[in-house]
């Protein structure tokens, strides 16, 4: 955060008007190290680091400025599993669902218990973790049709959309983390690093499923997050009527007897969201036919997108 030092390594070498950057490191020793690397390296049986740096590499030290910290690991998604157990209802009607919510502890793949609730329903893909500076929450659906935020520190539900018993039956969210986008090898203080890398925060997300009696394609909505803390989640279609190919993904969070990959979980794949300049898109897999004779695409609904006519 501001006021830290980190440090840049960089080769010198007479006559040349800039330095060569090697990295930006968060300690002088990691930095050294670097510099010792480098200085063995060989190209064509010559000491490549003489050659090219004829007056050998400096570590410089940078002073952070700005207040963003790169949030912890493992992000929510590795860390929150659920565990679903069908609950019988009355003949003629569906059965629920008594989902647990437990949180990784330690290395020995411990969990411990963060929260019950009950959905009505099957529990399908409707559980993401998520943070908000240094609060975590998850989406959950404890009713077929909606959404509802639940705290992961008091086990309550804060927020949920009013209840529409035709309304959009979420099969599953998805909310960008930071190591989502972000492996770490840029962190503040580096010469890369800008105001693209600062600006996940947990704000918005994505929920795929369908209209109530419509079919088995999942459609994708927005979900704005920014106001949860209040009790309120808005959802709206500003992408028309677009299907996603969901198939292949699964989070870690149905997986509590599997641990996550060492480096983190992968995102769904079929949702991509990329900063660039302070300009935000996102970018999604989508299912296409095309007729084999003549090229031309069929049936494909995202023909008839509404605001794209």
């Amino acid at each position: 955060m501001r006021g830290d030092l980190v440090y840049r390594v960089y080769g010198v070498h007479a006559g040349r008007a800039e330095d060569s950057s090697f990295g930006t490191y968060r300690t002088r020793a990691e930095a050294e190290a670097e510099i010792a690397r480098l200085s063995t390296c060989e190209m064509d049986g010559e000491n490549w680091a003489r050659r090219r740096h004829d007056r050998g590499f400096v570590v410089r030290e940078i002073v952070v400025e700005t207040d963003f910290e790169v949030p912890p690991r493992p992000k929510p998604r590795d860390r929150y599993v659920v565990r679903g157990t069908p609950k019988p209802n009355a003949p003629g009607r569906w059965d629920s669902t008594v989902v647990e919510v437990l949180r990784r502890v330690g290395d020995a793949g411990g969990l411990e218990p963060v929260a019950t609730y009950e959905r009505n329903y099957r529990m399908l893909d409707t559980f993401e973790p998520f943070r908000q500076g240094d609060r975590e929450f998850a989406l959950i659906a404890p009713r077929y049709t909606g959404a509802s935020v639940l705290d992961l520190a008091t086990g309550r539900v804060i927020a949920e959309e009013p209840y529409e018993a035709s309304g959009f039956c979420p099969f599953g969210f998805y909310v960008p983390d930071w190591w989502d986008l972000y492996d770490g090898r840029v962190f503040p203080g580096s010469e890369s690093w800008g105001p693209d890398h600062e600006w996940v925060s947990g704000g918005f997300g994505f929920v795929w499923g369908c209209l109530w009696g419509d079919d088995t394609h999942w459609k994708v909505q927005f979900l704005d997050l920014t106001d949860v803390r209040s009790g309120v989640i808005r959802r709206d279609e500003r992408f028309g009527y677009v299907e996603l190919m969901t198939k292949g993904y699964r989070s870690p969070c149905f997986s509590p007897e599997t641990a996550p990959p060492a480096g983190g979980s992968a995102p769904p794949p079929f949702v991509r969201v990329v900063r660039d300049g302070g300009s935000t898109e996102v970018q999604f897999i989508v299912p296409m036919r095309f007729d084999l004779a003549s090229g031309r695409p069929k049936e494909w609904q995202r023909l008839r997108i509404e605001n794209l006519e």
